[in-house]
């Protein structure tokens, strides 16, 4: 609680820092043409890369990719109770047994910010080879990034709102504080 008694507001999703954000577009430079090959590649179809998309997006709770990611989903075919499931971090009944290991891995990345471990990796690349694997893996990286910079631009308009809430409430505080001296002046000072 601050001085007046109110909770003090923080916000929550993951997002970039001034320390990460470099770090965030360097990788993001570096994954854009595994991303594009990815594409290419197409050994990851557009309705399981949308999966993909979902299942990271639903830890970090972007709400931008969350509305673009479900659009698109919907239109691979993809069935509203699915895109359900996952964004409700559901994907042991939203997926079959194929495609289910890359949507754990998507899972584990986003809540490890990018760090699921060796293991993980290694998990990846036995179950699907090393090349949709690494297919796999663009697509995480890209909504990875996608979510944290949709989650930063959130942060820095809450941040801003905040300020401008703090600012009222201290103009508001201001005001009727001179609206008492005024008043004790007029019943001091009767013209």
């Amino acid at each position: 609680m601050n001085a007046t008694g109110e909770a003090t507001a923080e916000f929550q999703k993951t997002r970039f820092t001034i320390r990460s954000l470099p770090v965030g577009i360097a990788r993001f430079i570096h994954n854009f043409p595994r991303l594009i090959r990815a594409k290419r590649a197409d050994r990851v179809s557009d309705q399981f890369a949308e999966k993909i998309m979902l299942a990271v997006t639903a830890v970090n709770e972007c709400q931008y990719c969350t509305r673009y990611h479900t659009d698109v989903a919907r239109e691979t075919g993809m069935e509203q109770e699915t895109i359900t499931q996952l964004l409700e971090n559901d994907i042991r009944s939203a997926v079959d047994d194929n495609e289910r290991p890359a949507l754990v891995f998507a899972q584990q990345y986003a809540e490890t910010d990018g760090n699921p471990g060796r293991d993980a990796r290694n998990a990846l690349r036995e179950t699907y080879g090393p090349e949709t694997a690494a297919d796999v893996l663009a697509f995480v990286r890209a909504i990875y990034i996608g979510n944290l910079l949709g989650n930063t631009y959130d942060a820095i308009r809450f941040a801003l709102a905040q300020r401008v809430h703090a600012g009222r409430q201290y103009l508001r505080s201001a005001s009727t504080g001179i609206s008492r001296v005024v008043e004790r002046l007029r019943e001091r000072c009767r013209v």
